[in-house]
């Protein structure tokens, strides 16, 4: 379905403030949710573009966000109480006019706590995507799934379940507690606080530490993917960073210098700052490479 595409830019989809809920049988056009952003390109193919919204309760379930195929969500702080939510669509086909009615013909479906994706006239479209912006407060509870789209959390603290399967996942400045797993696709963390579990199937893992500490625990490993890790010097919470034994390092901060070894026969590992141990970060058959922020 998705044949020549190029998905340019979704993660760092901008946003802007909230408005009143969309009329799901046309389509909307936003002035906060800003799909500007959204670069798709599909090759030869005709693009046009279209915008639904909707929003929805903070309630006790998580908001369950399941976009469809090739499709992506991004998280971000807003100034309201409920969720707020965009679904900026792209559709690619031979005509204008049949890219424009397969955009039209999409539905943003936001019932309870769950939010969806249908209606796609895929007689017309050769290709579509749909990218999800969601507006969430401080303390959010989310759970989202993508298969060969981006999550990205900015800016927001709350409690995150996220899975993408052919599709990263970006957290920056995100508190509260995460739980992330990508297969095929890598995940990156920058941030200082939170209780974070992170896990990655033949993807990377990326991880980057401002500030002097992390308040909380960061537990992140990669499985066949290469781990990045960039501490600043002086960093006083407690690091660990371990590998197979077989896997290549590149260690060109201070903190490696002065952290303490220990390598054997089966694993490598360095601590680096003082007890406890708050960041734990492994990979195994994947290489290693610590740098200094």
């Amino acid at each position: 379905m998705f044949r020549s595409v190029a998905l340019a830019g979704v993660i760092a989809l901008a946003l802007g403030p909230t408005s009143r809920p969309a009329d799901q049988s046309r389509r909307v056009d936003l002035e906060s949710g800003d799909c500007s952003s959204v670069n798709v390109q599909f090759g030869d193919y005709e693009t046009a573009r279209a915008t639904q919204r909707g929003s929805a309760p903070v309630g006790g379930s998580p908001l369950e966000i399941r976009p469809d195929t090739n499709g992506g969500v991004r998280v971000e702080r807003g100034a309201g109480r409920n969720y707020d939510i965009t679904a900026c669509i792209a559709a690619g086909a031979r005509s204008l006019a049949d890219a424009q009615a397969a955009a039209d013909s999409v539905r943003l479906v936001v019932e309870g706590n769950r939010v969806r994706v249908t209606g796609v006239d895929g007689g017309r479209a050769r290709n579509w995507s749909v990218q999800l912006i969601v507006l969430a407060p401080d303390g959010a509870s989310i759970d989202a799934e993508t298969s060969n789209g981006p999550i990205g959390v900015h800016g927001v603290s709350g409690t995150f379940v996220l899975r993408a399967s052919n599709g990263p996942i970006g957290l920056e400045d995100v508190g509260g507690k995460v739980q992330a797993r990508a297969s095929n696709g890598p995940i990156s963390v920058d941030g200082g606080s939170g209780q974070f579990d992170i896990e990655t199937a033949n993807g990377p893992i990326q991880v980057r530490l401002p500030g002097q500490r992390w308040d909380g625990h960061l537990e992140a490993h990669a499985a066949n993917g290469p781990l990045t890790v960039s501490v600043p010097t002086g960093y006083q919470s407690g690091v660990e960073v371990s590998s197979s034994y077989n896997a290549p390092w590149s260690c060109r901060a201070q903190a490696c210098r002065d952290g303490n070894r220990d390598w054997d026969e089966r694993t490598r590992s360095i601590k680096i700052g003082v007890d406890p141990v708050v960041v734990k970060l492994s990979t195994v058959n994947g290489p290693v490479t610590i740098t200094e922020r």
